[in-house]
């Protein structure tokens, strides 16, 4: 009779005891990758890495997505395309992940892409800029992409600079120095073609290694050739060298280039031989919007930093991660198909987002959420970026949309 009134008397108090954790849905897990370390790149994996443990902060204070709790599960790709696709096999296969967000260098997305498309798990690329990865997926060629991007594309990025230079600068005498990277090979020739409708030819036009230290041939190359402005396609590192260069033959005309002179280490390592110089970004640490400054603080906090080595790469990742709950939201699936065809037709606008604001970021036909008007020229002023003109400086609080 003791044995059975304490076997009730048990079974009472679990049955009166609270839902316990192993009642609870298992979370939903979505991969991180980026140049965590790797040659020239490692202020855009810092910051891929960092933008996503901000968003995981404010995702999972909210209560996650489908009442479940969001888990990054993050893989460094060393900025080496053979680690990159190793990686993505891995996160799909082994890590279970439902989407992938991240990768900062064109040629390591290149070949990492076809993994989620054989797969048929989302990508959203959130750094590299490469338009050749994006368009190699999409229709007629290929009836169904899961690669998606939300940064400014090589596409975008020439036209950007050229208009600064050519439009309000008024400097026609060109010359362009790129990297021997996907990066900078696909970035010079986009370069020339937008330089072709304009039917102008540059004055010189030279490239060099990923990871030299002196590139005084080619500048005096550009120099002899009457160059008014030099003109960079390549990583940050690289284009530091150049700044230096320049001022070591006393070669004083402007410098301008890619977003990724707006990387820490490209001022780290110019010094004030970066002053000056010119690039288009998505996104300014400094940016006077409230949206913009909650950011940056939460991100100094949450990664217990004074500074985000590349605000763009940070601002953009965390943004391609909204996206992504949203069309999880929305699809109320972790299926790669579901949450690719979500994706593709929005319903939810997008206004918890930092770069801009987002109504119909993507469509079946085009898988690029950042457009002309989210892109504006920054400034290399006392080692900071700021904004270049002071209207794009006002225009700071008008919400880009798409």
């Amino acid at each position: 009779m003791r044995i059975t009134s304490a076997l009730i008397a048990g079974l009472f108090l679990i049955l009166a005891l609270p839902a316990t954790s192993h009642a609870e849905e298992a979370p939903i897990r979505i991969g991180i990758i980026g140049p965590f370390t790797g040659k020239s790149s490692t202020d855009m994996g810092e910051s891929i890495r960092g933008g996503a443990r901000v968003f995981l902060q404010d995702i999972n204070q909210i209560g996650g997505v489908m009442g479940r709790r969001i888990e990054l599960v993050e893989r460094d790709d060393q900025a080496k395309p053979d680690i990159g696709a190793a990686m993505a096999k891995e996160l799909i296969d082994k890590e279970k992940v439902v989407a992938v967000v991240g990768y900062a260098n064109t040629g390591v997305v290149l070949q990492a892409a076809k993994v989620f498309q054989e797969s048929k798990k989302p990508l959203i690329i959130s750094v590299a800029t490469g338009a050749a990865v994006t368009k190699q997926f999409m229709p007629p060629a290929i009836p169904d992409s899961y690669v998606f991007r939300l940064a400014g594309s090589d596409n975008l990025q020439p036209s950007v600079i050229l208009a600064d230079v050519i439009d309000k600068r008024k400097l026609t005498q060109i010359a362009i120095l790129h990297d021997d990277s996907p990066y900078g090979s696909f970035g010079k020739e986009n370069l020339l073609a937008e330089l072709q409708n304009r039917k102008i030819t540059p004055v010189a036009v030279e490239s060099f290694k990923v990871g030299d230290q002196d590139m005084s041939v080619q500048l005096a190359k550009a120099k002899q050739a009457g160059a008014q402005v030099v003109m960079l396609y390549c990583l940050s590192s690289e284009a530091a060298m150049v700044a230096n260069g320049m001022s070591k033959i006393k070669f004083n005309v402007p410098l301008t280039g890619s977003w990724t002179l707006s990387q820490r280490s490209f001022v780290e390592l110019a010094g004030n031989n970066a002053e000056g110089a010119r690039m288009p970004v998505t996104f300014i640490e400094n940016d006077a919007s409230s949206r913009s400054n909650e950011f940056v603080l939460n991100y100094f906090r949450i990664n217990n930093v004074k500074s985000i080595p590349s605000a763009v790469s940070a601002a953009q990742t965390y943004d391609a991660l909204r996206m992504l709950t949203l069309a999880l939201m929305q699809a109320n699936s972790t299926d790669g198909d579901k949450i690719k065809m979500a994706l593709e037709d929005m319903k939810y606008d997008a206004t918890s987002t930092v770069i801009s604001r987002y109504k119909k970021p993507f469509s079946k036909n085009d898988h690029e959420a950042v457009v002309r008007n989210m892109l504006f020229i920054g400034e290399i002023r006392r080692g900071k970026v700021s904004y270049a003109y002071k209207e794009d400086a006002n225009n700071s609080l008008i919400l880009r949309t798409k």
